[in-house]
């Protein structure tokens, strides 16, 4: 269900009487509230004489979670307090295909793909769970655990439907079969199931509730089923795969252009795309507006205050610090960090330790604890490999040029809008692209893939390899005479960048690939005056123009040399 549709249905009830709460799995008590007035942007309800406004957004976030016929605890979801959460609670169980069950004395709600009741009315859902469906669930939870917790998860399992279990007197052995793991694993169902009759029988000062364990700062995201990658339901441009295969390739990506060309639009629409939420509202994205005062990596990662902590110091974190251990808390999921107008200030000065982190793998020095510093963060941090940079760069008078460390370490996306998209909208209505949040799994499949290309999976067959060796052979003994010559680091990611369009569009020609990674990885580093590039460009362009599939290539080439001509000065930014 939909927030729209679910903002219809309760603007359909009639006001100023009273709804019940969902009945209490520890209680008789009967308790009801008022609706009071419904909006898009605005529920109000009054309880006892007190009038309250409904979350919208913890609302949202419930409908995000709730799944067709699958049973959702709000409780655990959203940690709010009892009265609101039952109110929400309430509201969503009027609606006609909302149902309440109950699984091991905790309350869900369940939405029904066929069954309905009246709107305004509360209807419990009695579940029936089959064997092969309890076998199907545990499979899914033993596929997505962490290699170290997967017998964990199956003892978890045993204790979130071990009440159904024992009611039913399903064998464990007869689950275990059904799931499809190895047999020998019905032990450790049995041990789930014990722990729940040790927890429930009143003998331990522990709750159910508190065995699910959540980072108290940051809240929880949940994982989904891994399906199959695929682009088709983000966008089926051209430059939209050149931005995703190049993040596969290497997490970290310039894109240039104009301002207003939609550098930040497409790199925020991917991570709307693969959303994730926390159950306290936090995403698996940040967009940082960098400022010309960054001059060192204290507003990217933090700094050390000595007069914190009654004098004994204490290390301030950034929002991007905050980020960067949130996707080190959750690596399966990929996490998208923007820096917007990211040449305002020099690169090198605030960045240089991120790129040699993201290339050595070695963790950043935040900074050294004094003899009597009692601070609990940690001196060092490294960077997770589900954390993917972009980085969006304008050049006008206000910003700075890149150093060839920093070109050398990204693939660079030039955005050149055709003029008839232009010119276009004054005689069209402009047309926003709405993106909607990819399918359940989609965001943990991109974090599987990237680890995939990263293992060159999908890599150049016999044939295409040539072609590879074959070109870029030649580019290098043109571009060596004028010092511009790569060297390993940048075969490595051409070959990862190959891997990646291959895992994600097979239909692209090695000579297509060829072309983006000559756009994006060659010509980057290439500027000068007349003197130092005019003869280097003259033999690009008679190079390339034997193959008419480098399109992009040779007009780059054409653009450079023609600004040569003009200001006697030219690169590719």
């Amino acid at each position: 269900m939909t927030y729209s549709e679910f903002i219809e249905q309760i603007g359909k009830l009639e006001t100023n009487i009273n709804y019940p709460y969902v009945p209490s799995t520890t209680s008789k008590e009967h308790k009801s509230y008022k609706l009071i007035s419904v909006s898009e942007d605005t529920i109000i309800v009054k309880r006892d004489d007190d009038e309250i406004k409904v979350s919208i957004q913890q609302i949202k976030e419930i409908l995000a979670n709730l799944k067709k016929d699958t049973p959702l605890d709000i409780e655990r979801l959203l940690g709010a307090s009892g009265n609101t959460r039952s109110i929400i609670e309430s509201l969503l169980c009027l609606t006609p295909t909302i149902f309440y069950t109950k699984i091991n004395r905790r309350k869900n709600i369940y939405d029904s793909s066929k069954t309905k009741h009246n709107l305004g009315e509360l209807c419990e859902f009695s579940l029936e769970y089959t064997v092969e469906k309890l076998g199907s669930i545990l499979k899914d939870m033993y596929a997505n655990a962490d290699e170290n917790f997967q017998v964990a998860a199956i003892h978890m399992f045993g204790i979130e439907y071990a009440q159904y279990i024992l009611e039913k007197k399903f064998s464990t052995s007869e689950i275990i079969r059904a799931s499809g793991l190895k047999e020998s694993y019905a032990t450790e169902l049995a041990k789930g199931i014990n722990i729940y009759k040790c927890l429930t029988s009143g003998k331990y000062d522990l709750q159910y509730r508190n065995l699910v364990s959540s980072n108290k700062e940051y809240g929880t995201f949940n994982l989904s089923t891994k399906i199959p990658f695929d682009l088709s339901s983000f966008s089926a441009s051209p430059i939209a795969l050149r931005y995703i295969a190049s993040l596969l390739a290497k997490p970290f990506t310039i894109l240039t252009g104009n301002s207003g060309a939609g550098k930040t639009r497409i790199a925020t629409q991917l991570a709307s795309w693969l959303i994730k939420t926390t159950n306290s509202g936090l995403t698996n994205s940040l967009v940082v507006p960098v400022g010309a005062d960054w001059t060192d990596n204290t507003k990217i990662l933090g700094y050390f205050n000595p007069l914190a902590n009654n004098g004994t110091g204490d290390f301030i974190k950034s929002d991007v610090l905050n980020f960067i251990e949130l996707a080190k808390d959750n690596p399966k999921i990929p996490f998208f960090l923007i820096l917007d107008e990211m040449n305002l200030s020099h690169v090198e000065r605030y960045f240089s330790d991120f790129l040699s982190a993201m290339e050595s793998g070695k963790p950043i020095l935040l900074y050294k604890k004094t003899e009597n510093c009692e601070s609990k963060i940690e001196e060092t941090i490294t960077l997770p490999k589900n954390l993917f940079v972009t980085g969006t760069v304008n050049i006008d008078e206000t910003t700075y040029m890149f150093s060839p460390k920093v070109l050398d370490r990204a693939n660079v996306i030039e955005f050149t809008p055709e003029k008839e998209d232009v010119l276009k909208i004054f005689s069209h209505k402009p047309e926003v692209q709405e993106i909607q949040p990819a399918p359940d799994g989609m965001a943990e499949a991109f974090v599987e893939l990237a680890e995939k290309v990263l293992n060159f999976e999908n890599g150049p067959l016999t044939d295409d390899g040539a072609d590879l060796d074959g070109i870029f052979g030649n580019l290098y003994d043109i571009l060596k005479p004028s010092g511009f010559e790569f060297a390993y680091r940048t075969t490595k990611e051409i070959v990862l960048y190959y891997c990646a369009v291959k895992s994600i569009n097979d239909e692209l020609t090695t000579l297509e690939i060829i072309d983006h990674q000559i756009v994006q990885k060659i010509l980057p580093k290439i500027h000068g005056n007349k003197k130092q590039i005019g003869e280097l460009l003259n033999k690009l362009k008679e190079f390339l123009s034997k193959y008419e599939e480098l399109d992009l290539s040779q007009k780059k080439i054409s653009s450079m040399i023609d600004k040569l001509e003009k200001y006697q000065y030219a690169s590719f930014i």
